[in-house]
């Protein structure tokens, strides 16, 4: 029986599995890299040869195991699942179980159809072996989960600029065994969610970061981590692709919210952000403090800049919150949009929204009764209403550029 059986590591479990099951076995971790396998035969298949020459299955099947819903089988169940085979990415027939503590999923244990069909008895005996194989994958796991712990902590550091030094930053990236880009940026998302989906969707996020990393256009992901409901990633790029930063930084948020839509479905579940590319690594906390901004300005003035995510395309909006620090320093506050807030508080009126709405649209008539769906004269009239209230010259580009700042000012202070 299995259960009894004793064997050195998990190459010995991995032989002696095949054994009984006359079949190839690989055992995977949680991320679906190769832990162990057993010798084969000429019957193996070409996703077997790629996945033990590569130490990890290839990403063109792991999309079509969550296309075809084998990963969402194998993390919610203990029960064996079968795969019937997919030639078009060179998989035959196969049956995989998840090796499990609990509900937390540590790995996974795949026999290959190649020598005989697999049977339910068969079945059976990969319970077996899911169970024998929990303590040494719970050991594997929890020394992993040291080193991770550890570079989240070197993350942190560099976000936060917890040390001046570079030569100390580059000293501590190699000790961790990690290889910093040329080229960095650091994106932003953050949920807009419940906490019992974001729990969810963080498990989802872990997932897809830590396997289909090929399938980003960053060249590199390095690190990421989570705070609270936001995930912070460092992208990376080579020299030769520098100037790509922005299009690869699109891209990659593209395709999160789209594997997310995949997972989730409705609405996009998060808002993103990302800084300017920095090539030095004191200089990574730069790009994370921009792209916090980006973030901050996407909930505060969703309308204006809603649409944006790059720190770039913020435009005068990115001066913010050196305005609103000299407006603090100085004590400063604009008379005339103080009159028409007042004004519109006590005669129930809406003087400030007209107003917003003209320098919006740039004094279209057209345009603003058509966003305000007023009359032509009606519009007249506010504009009358605003010049007097207020002492607004509407026609003076000086009037005009400062009350726009302070009206959206008002929103970003909120």
């Amino acid at each position: 029986m299995m259960e009894h059986i004793e064997f050195a590591d998990l190459m010995e479990l991995a032989e002696l599995i095949s054994e009984r099951l006359e079949n190839p076995i690989t055992i995977e971790d949680m991320n679906h890299h190769v832990v162990a396998y057993s010798t084969h035969g000429d019957m193996t298949d070409p996703v077997r040869i790629q996945t033990i020459m590569k130490r990890k299955v290839p990403e063109a099947v792991l999309v079509r195991f969550w296309k075809a819903g084998v990963i969402q089988a194998l993390m919610h169940s203990d029960e064996p699942v079968r795969v019937p085979a997919m030639k078009d990415v060179g998989l035959d027939n196969r049956a995989a179980i998840s090796i499990r503590r609990g509900q937390e999923v540590l790995g996974y244990i795949w026999v290959q159809e190649a020598v005989r069909p697999i049977k339910d008895a068969d079945l059976d005996i990969l319970r077996r072996a899911a169970r024998l194989a929990m303590p040494r994958m719970i050991h594997r796991k929890d020394r992993h989960s040291k080193n991770e712990e550890k570079r989240r902590e070197f993350f942190w550091q560099l976000l936060s600029r917890g040390s001046t030094s570079r030569r100390e930053m580059e000293e501590q990236a190699s000790r961790l065994q990690l290889q910093l880009p040329p080229i960095m940026v650091c994106l932003v998302f953050e949920a807009r969610c419940s906490e019992e989906t974001w729990g969810n969707v963080q498990k989802e996020l872990e997932y897809l970061l830590s396997n289909l990393n090929e399938f980003f256009p960053f060249r590199y992901l390095p690190l990421w981590t989570f705070d609270q409901k936001q995930l912070v990633v460092l992208g990376g790029m080579d020299r030769k692709t520098k100037g790509q930063e922005e299009q690869a930084s699109v891209q990659f948020i593209a395709q999160l919210h789209n594997r997310l839509d995949q997972r989730f479905g409705g609405e996009k579940m998060m808002i993103a952000g990302y800084g300017e590319p920095v090539e030095d690594v004191i200089h990574v906390s730069r790009s994370y403090q921009q792209a916090l901004e980006v973030i901050h300005l996407k909930k505060a003035m969703p309308q204006e800049v809603g649409a944006i995510a790059g720190y770039q395309e913020l435009g005068v909006y990115r001066l913010f919150p050196q305005i609103k620090r000299w407006n603090e320093q100085m004590d400063y506050s604009n008379r005339k949009l103080e009159r028409l807030v007042a004004y519109d508080l006590e005669n129930q009126t809406n003087l400030v929204e007209t107003l917003e709405v003209f320098l919006d649209c740039g004094g279209k008539t057209h345009r603003i009764t058509e966003i305000l769906h007023i009359h032509p004269n009606t519009l007249t009239y506010r504009l009358k209403r605003i010049s007097e209230v207020g002492n607004v010259n509407v026609n003076d580009l000086n009037d005009q550029m400062t009350l726009f700042l302070d009206i959206k000012l008002r929103k970003y202070q909120s």
